[in-house]
């Protein structure tokens, strides 16, 4: 069946189909561009002008609060004014300019009316809304209420059937954060500036950028580090730590033809093991090694310490050798710096 086979256009239609082709193409861009803006636009500012009485921002956060009703709002009314946008530009194509469908010239100009659709009804809007993305939200909000009333009905029936998909396949909707990303709470901050002092402002940017840290940029080399043998006796081992601010060290096996982390050493614990027990190995009084790849994030170690109960890592090269330890103090330093006594 050919393209609009019993809808054919006249000449006289043609100023009432621009204009609705033009309406079609004003709501696409909007909600183009409304869909960028309510992403990166900052929840907290808008948070902010809403306690101090803005109304848009009142509206706008709203939307904000129930974003899924929000982004089906954008979902329906984009597919509805494409799809209107579409079909009377191949229509008209057809009937008003008077080119059959199978001609080349036909298709030559529905390719170029579709890459303008692209860069005008998509790609500009979404510039200028992540751009400017607070005050355009906060300008546009009250039309997007109304298409978001008009489009109501449509939506509801469409969560009702994501719903019960997600409920057949087991699936979860996303949760709501008060932050869109680690950026969003950098700008905030940024925003908030006399809220925080600089020494504040400095340690939660470090906290923030642990996820970008691997654990090799803060391993003491092990070439560095007091080399204990598991043969060694306990008393020697308290001797030959003398640095107050080791808790835990590494401790080699003493197996001749095996260069290998035994264990940890807990040198708090063995300072309080009763005098007949320094003789011993300290060997019998290690606790298991922790591993992990040099390429693992401060984050990541940070998480796995706390599930190990572990406070001290040996970091491993990519030939699985040891050539490092952190420690929890290492992690701390990072976030807050040196601490002199």
């Amino acid at each position: 069946m050919m393209l609009g086979e019993t809808l054919v256009f006249t000449t006289d239609m043609l100023m009432p189909v621009l204009m609705v082709m033009g309406g079609a193409l004003t709501l696409s861009a909007f909600l183009s561009g409304m869909e960028s803006g309510l992403v990166e636009l900052s929840r907290l500012r808008i948070r902010r002008m809403m306690r101090e009485g803005n109304i848009r921002a009142r509206r706008l956060q709203q939307f904000l609060d129930d974003p899924e009703d929000c982004l089906w709002t954008v979902l329906a009314g984009n597919t509805m004014s494409n799809f209107t946008a579409v079909l009377l530009a191949l229509l008209s194509l057809r009937d008003l300019m008077v080119l059959p469908e199978n001609s080349v010239q036909f298709w030559v100009l529905f390719g170029l009316g579709g890459l303008m659709f692209y860069m005008i009804c998509e790609l500009l809007p979404k510039m200028l809304f992540r751009q400017f993305p607070v005050q355009l939200c906060l300008w546009f909000s009250r039309p997007f209420a109304v298409v978001h009333a008009l489009l109501a009905p449509l939506v509801a029936v469409l969560q009702w059937m994501s719903r019960g998909l997600l409920l057949i396949t087991g699936g979860r909707a996303a949760r709501r954060r008060m932050f869109g990303s680690r950026e969003e709470l950098r700008q905030m901050m940024r925003e908030s500036a006399e809220g925080l002092t600089a020494d504040e402002r400095v340690m939660v940017d470090k906290v923030l950028d642990l996820q970008n840290i691997p654990v090799r940029d803060v391993a003491r080399p092990m070439q560095g580090e007091n080399e204990i043998h598991a043969d060694m006796t306990v008393i020697e081992v308290l001797r030959h730590c003398d640095d107050p601010s080791q808790v835990r060290v590494p401790v080699w096996s003493s197996a001749s033809d095996t260069r290998r982390v035994e264990g940890v050493a807990n040198l708090r614990q063995l300072s309080f093991l009763p005098e007949s027990e320094m003789q011993r190995p300290v060997g019998q009084f290690l606790e298991s090694a922790l591993y992990l790849d040099e390429d693992v994030r401060l984050e990541a170690l940070l998480r796995v310490m706390r599930r190990s109960g572990q406070r001290v890592v040996i970091i491993l090269d990519k030939r699985r050798r040891e050539v490092g330890v952190v420690s929890l103090p290492d992690v701390l330093k990072v976030v807050f710096g040196e601490v002199q006594a």
